[in-house]
C-alpha cells in the first residue's frame, strides 16, 4: 500500500514539474512552495500510517 502511494505521488510530481516551466518565476515559486508543504504533509500521513501498521 505504501508503495502505491510513493508512485502515486512520484506521477503527480512529474506531472506539476512539467507544469512549472510553462509558468512565471513568480507562480513557479508559489507552486514549488505548495508541492513542498503537500511532500511534508504526505511524508507525515506515510509515517503515520507505518507506526499504525506495527
Amino acid at each position: 500500500m505504501i508503495l502505491g502511494i510513493l508512485l502515486l505521488c512520484t506521477v503527480v510530481v512529474a506531472l506539476l514539474l512539467g507544469q512549472l516551466a510553462r509558468m512565471s518565476l513568480r507562480e513557479r515559486i508559489l507552486q514549488t512552495t505548495a508541492m513542498l508543504a503537500a511532500a511534508f504533509i504526505f511524508y507525515g500521513l506515510v509515517v503515520l500510517l507505518e507506526n499504525a501498521t506495527h
